[in-house]
């Protein structure tokens, strides 16, 4: 049998067992309602018994006390009439009796409402005869006192002494009845319920015993050869011989331990093979750390290049200031030596001038020095160390020197570079150095994307380039956003992937924003995203935090 089939049968068992203990308390409710509604009719009746019986006294009392004023009048002057309110009050009062007696019908069973019956037309005519006197009484004195000797007295003393005391033995043996059978039967339903719950427990906690036993007996077999076979004892067999789950499952564990030991053999030949080409695998990813290292050292050189191009043509033009300046510096001095020998006025405007040009050659100086410092910088490779610099001045080289890169790699190509700088920036501490590779990378990659665009379209496309700068409080946001092709979606999360490129094989090596994304991620604690339009335009968001909250 399975464990199932013995499961479901003890389970229906003990719903019939349910069913057999929710059916015998239904029926003992039932007796016990049935027995305390007879207990309760007959206890009504008793009351409604002493009530008539106290209710008939009142009014025979009240007929007795006329009587007797009407005996007293004989000798002389006859009473006065019943007052018609009285009159009526004492009508109510026999009617009210009446209604009490049909009440009392109602209430009785079997031989009782046929002696309520006999009661309830006695007493009929008894009312009769009272309203005849009451309403003679002072009006016609002797037929009132006839109808009361003759009819009510004898009807009065029948009903006083006859029927209710009978009616009231016969109530109160109704209750003590109705009573004895209330808690016989109370007992009765008690000891069944009892005797059922406790033969129900009986057979559950058998069933439940029997099912617990063998099922925890078969589970223990099945735990220690489980527990065998998962020590490494793959020759462990379970010796469970029943045809049901457990069973199953024994022959499940045997046919996995089988297996097992014929996978162990084969995963240690696999093991052997897998070592060796291990070691092959590391040679290989020894030599694709090196491939690396040299891709790295390419891209570091490609831009450099593009760098020095870039610097190339920025750095001409302070030159050309300090060239220019240093001939108008030899001619202002040959005339200051002539204006000496003539006249001294003239030589203090052209001391001023000949400051001027000093200042202004050594401006320009100064900033080819700051150009050349910033190539050996970017030759070397390294990152520097951390400064408090002027973010849009650092921006604004590096887009310039991109952009002559460019143009010393093609003189045709021109740019509309829209420039918006948040001067409210302020400093902020970052590794210019490190800043300066991003923003070179970016802005090659937005120059070559409407590059690409404007030898497709020719004249009908004006590349743009637009940079912009925001405070945002506690970090400051570059945006550099370009109108070429865009990046499509499906690449968009791979542009910070290493070696990942879309340029044509020899032209890019898939480092630059890679190396971008580690320098405003890791190094500057930064974020750097996109936003782009296929076919329209597309654009890099770098947020930087103002402080030096990165190591």
């Amino acid at each position: 049998m399975t464990i199932r089939r013995r499961l479901t049968l003890s389970f229906l068992a003990i719903l019939a067992l349910f069913s057999l203990n929710l059916a015998i308390y239904f029926w003992s409710n039932l007796r016990r309602q049935a027995t305390v509604e007879s207990l309760r009719r007959a206890i009504s009746a008793q009351v409604l018994i002493a009530s008539i019986n106290q209710n008939v006294n009142d009014l025979n009392k009240q007929v007795s006390l006329l009587s007797q004023v009407a005996t007293d009048a004989a000798g002389g002057a006859a009473p006065a009439g019943a007052d018609p309110a009285e009159l009526s009050v004492f009508n109510g009062q026999i009617d009210a009796v009446s209604s009490q007696i049909s009440e009392l019908s109602e209430l009785a069973e079997g031989a009782a409402r046929t002696k309520v019956e006999s009661f309830a037309k006695t007493y009929l005519d008894l009312g009769r005869s009272w309203k005849l006197f009451y309403s003679n009484f002072g009006v016609n004195q002797s037929k009132a006192i006839t109808e009361l000797a003759i009819r009510a007295e004898p009807l009065s003393g029948k009903v006083l002494r006859e029927f209710l005391p009978e009616l009231q033995r016969d109530e109160k043996s109704r209750v003590d009845a109705a009573s004895a059978n209330f808690y016989k039967v109370a007992r009765l339903t008690d000891r069944i319920t009892i005797l059922i719950f406790a033969l129900s427990s009986v057979f559950a906690t058998a069933v439940a015993y029997s099912v617990s036993r063998y099922l925890t007996r078969g589970l223990r077999r099945l735990k220690e050869g489980a527990e065998a076979i998962g020590s490494g004892n793959l020759d462990q067999r379970i010796a469970l011989p029943a045809k049901d789950e457990l069973g199953d499952l024994a022959q499940g564990f045997d046919a996995m331990a089988a297996n097992l030991s014929a996978a162990r053999a084969e995963l240690t030949l696999a093991h052997e093979q897998e070592k060796r080409k291990s070691e092959e695998l590391s040679l290989t990813l020894d030599q694709l750390r090196r491939t690396q290292d040299q891709l790295i050292v390419q891209q570091k050189l490609a831009s450099l290049g593009a760098l020095t191009a870039g610097i190339a043509h920025e750095i001409k033009n302070p030159l050309n200031f300090v060239t220019n300046f240093a001939e108008i510096l030899v001619d202002m001095l040959g005339d200051l030596r002539q204006d000496l020998g003539r006249a001294a006025e003239g030589v203090s405007d052209l001391l001023a001038d000949l400051e001027q040009n000093a200042a202004k050659i050594r401006e320009h100086g100064k900033r080819a020095d700051s150009i050349v410092l910033g190539m050996l910088m970017h030759s070397r490779g390294q990152s520097g160390a951390r400064q408090t610099i002027n973010l849009n001045l650092l921006l604004a080289e590096y887009v310039k020197l991109a952009y002559h890169g460019m143009r010393a790699q093609d003189a045709s190509f021109n740019v509309t570079i829209e420039e918006d700088y948040d001067s409210s920036i302020g400093p902020i501490s970052a590794i210019p150095h490190d800043l300066s590779r991003v923003f070179l990378n970016v802005a090659n990659n937005a120059f070559y994307a409407v590059h690409q665009k404007k030898l497709r379209a020719g004249d009908a496309f004006s590349p743009t380039l637009s940079v912009r700068t925001r405070n945002l409080g506690r970090s400051a946001e570059i945006r550099i956003r370009d109108n070429g092709d865009g990046i499509p979606e499906e690449i968009r999360q791979k542009v910070f992937e290493a070696f990942f490129t879309t340029k044509p094989a020899g032209q890019g090596t898939g480092l630059g924003l890679s190396m971008s994304y580690d320098i405003v991620v890791q190094e500057h604690r930064g974020e750097i995203r996109i936003e782009s339009e296929p076919g329209r335009f597309a654009e890099f968001i770098i947020t930087l935090p103002k402080g030096a909250g990165f190591e």
